[in-house]
């Protein structure tokens, strides 16, 4: 049996199952994870949390967050790729760290043309 995303031979003991699908461990994470950073829901609690707490959001930040922060503030706007490149990571882990960006309102997508950029919150 393989990971119907990844190809990976599975263990019968480390199967993880989305409906009928079968992933490695991995690949089921990926899955799981939330994709868009635009969520009205996520982004108002986030808001009730930061004002009930008193906190900055500069705070609650992990350094790898700071890292791609300072990068979108230093090249005003940056297309995800170039990110990914910059920091050697996967799109999809740079998704994970630029939605909470997203969600402390750090930072936007903005569409330019025809490119979607990173751009500071305004």
């Amino acid at each position: 049996m393989k990971c119907c995303r990844c190809g990976t031979e599975l263990e019968k003991d480390n199967v993880y199952k989305i409906r009928w699908e079968k992933f490695c461990e991995d690949c089921y994470i990926d899955e799981t994870l939330p994709k868009h950073p635009c969520d009205p829901m996520a982004q108002m609690a986030m808001e009730n949390f930061m004002e009930t707490f008193k906190r900055s959001p500069m705070e609650e930040i992990s350094d790898n967050q700071k890292k791609i922060y300072e990068f979108i503030k230093d090249r005003g706007k940056v297309r995800r790729e170039e990110v990914a490149q910059e920091f050697g990571i996967r799109e999809l882990d740079l998704m994970q760290d630029f939605i909470v960006l997203r969600r402390l309102g750090l930072a936007k997508s903005t569409k330019i043309g025809d490119s979607i950029y990173m751009t500071l919150w305004d």
